[in-house]
Parts: structure tokens; sequence; C-alpha cells
């Protein structure tokens, strides 16, 4: 994967330790909304724990495991969110997942990050046939992104609730490699 994606308004950079303190603010800063919907946000961040969670990111994404980016607003350079690449859904899938700074959502910006990582999800040479972006249903909000993107809604499930959000209950979205790459 390469170390930095364009997605027009946004760009999406590799996580690497010198962000530690940027996502740690951008998280703490929207934590009340990350709380409501995010597994990882369930309590507050330490510095240490931050460190660790980036060290080991930055692991996977040298291994090619896992790919975690930040999104940095292009005409400020702020750091506004994270995304990235799974391998939780099988040998032939990758799992997108994304959040923006509270201030900075309906912007579009999960939005281009999605499609740039859908992008570069295909254009890896390790034979992914597809991409999914899972969510609680109550979270309309993030629904919206798969939608825009041609996604198609291919199961609703039973889900644990995990946070205090979350309403039992699960959509999943996906994109199949040649549906992709013929409408892009």
């Amino acid at each position: 994967m390469p170390n930095w994606l364009e997605a027009g308004e946004i760009e999406l950079c590799r996580w690497h330790p010198r962000y530690a303190d940027e996502i740690k603010a951008a998280v703490e800063s929207s934590y009340p909304e990350l709380h409501r919907w995010m597994v990882w946000a369930q309590t507050m961040p330490t510095s240490e724990a931050m460190s660790a969670v980036i060290a080991d990111g930055v692991a996977s994404f040298d291994a090619d495991r896992e790919w975690q980016y930040v999104l940095r607003e292009v005409s400020c350079d702020e750091l506004v969110g994270g995304a990235g690449l799974h391998r939780r859904v099988g040998l032939d899938g990758l799992e997108i997942g994304y959040w923006v700074r509270t201030d900075r959502t309906g912007r579009g910006y999960a939005t281009s990050a999605a499609r740039a990582l859908t992008d570069a999800a295909f254009s890896l040479p390790l034979g992914f046939e597809r991409v999914e972006i899972h969510m609680d249903q109550a979270n309309v909000a993030s629904v919206a992104v798969p939608r825009k993107l041609g996604y198609r809604l291919a199961l609703e499930e039973d889900r644990e609730v995990l946070a205090p959000g979350h309403s039992g209950r699960g959509f999943i979205w996906t994109v199949e490699r040649s549906s992709w790459l013929l409408q892009s």
C-alpha cells in the first residue's frame, strides 16, 4: 500500500508515531460521538495507549496485514480523522473503517477516504475480490458513505451491543472488484 493517498480535499497519510498527539487530541475532541459508535473508543486514550496502538499499526502496515491512515485536510494540513483497511472479512476481502473529527463531519471526508481506500484495495496484487463496510443500523450518517459509493447492502444482521449507540442490528455493505472497476 502506498504511504499516502490523495482524496480530494483530504489526503490519507499512513500512521506514524509523530501523529500520536494529534490523533489523541482529535479523539478527545470528538470523544462523545466516537464513544457512541466505536468499540475502540470506549475509554479515553492515554498517551501511552495511543503510542502502543500506533506502533502496532505501523508494524501491521509494514507487514501488509492492515493499513491505517490519518486523514489530513489539504488546505490547512490539520488531522481530521482516520481510516483503514482491515483483514477481518475472510481471505478474499478487506473491511474499511473510518471516523471523522466532530467539527469536520458533513464535508464528505469519510466518503472521500472510503473511495480512496477502495481504489487502493483493488490495486493491491494480493487478490482481494471485495471490500466491505460494516456499521450499526442506527449510525445513519455512516450509512450514507457506502450508498454514495455504489456499495450494495449485502446483509442485515444481529450484532452484539458494544457501544452506547449500538442498536443490536448491523449492516454489511459490499462492493466487488469487477463492479468497482466498471464504475471507476
